[in-house]
């Protein structure tokens, strides 16, 4: 009797983590759109807004933590020619990174981007905190972030203080692994 039990118990349980593992995907790809606005309290100059595509990579550690990575290449929406490449690395805590059902998350990291245009070149970069909610299925992961960045590098000493405060957002379909 005892030993039939214990089998019935040890079955169970591979079939309990085998289960738990399958759900579990830690690695996701993921294509999108992503924006940035820097708006100044200025009346008189013109915030900056941009938007255009990213890609992603998401590694989670657990199903409360993972890493992201983010490319993205945008255009501003006032004045075509000048184009906003950059990058993305965060970290995150939250629920349900890993495993398929609703997630919820919120972390920080860095960020690099480099504006361009035929006259000029400039680079800003510095600390964001992060956030998001989502949804993990099987195979799919639909995810909405925000953000709000450091603004000290895009306040221009050339001119009077512009009071500016800069956001980013993105919403990405990721193929999960």
């Amino acid at each position: 009797m005892k030993a039939t039990l214990l089998t019935l118990l040890f079955t169970l349980s591979i079939f309990t983590s085998t289960t738990q593992a399958r759900s579990e995907k830690k690695l996701s790809v993921g294509l999108g759109t992503y924006a940035v606005i820097v708006a100044y309290s200025d009346p008189f100059t013109l915030n900056d807004e941009f938007s255009g595509i990213a890609v992603s990579a998401t590694y989670a550690t657990s199903n409360n933590m993972a890493f992201k990575a983010t490319y993205y290449t945008l255009e501003n929406n006032t004045v075509e020619v000048i184009d906003n490449t950059g990058y993305d690395l965060l970290i995150y805590f939250g629920t349900g990174l890993s495993r398929t059902g609703f997630k919820a998350y919120i972390g920080g990291g860095i960020f690099t981007e480099n504006w361009e245009d035929p006259h000029f070149n400039e680079k800003f970069n510095g600390l964001q905190i992060n956030g998001g909610i989502g949804y993990n299925w099987d195979s799919v992961s639909l995810d909405l972030t925000v953000g709000a960045r450091e603004p000290d590098d895009y306040d221009d000493p050339e001119f009077q203080d512009l009071g500016p405060t800069v956001a980013s957002s993105s919403l990405l379909l990721s193929a999960r692994f």
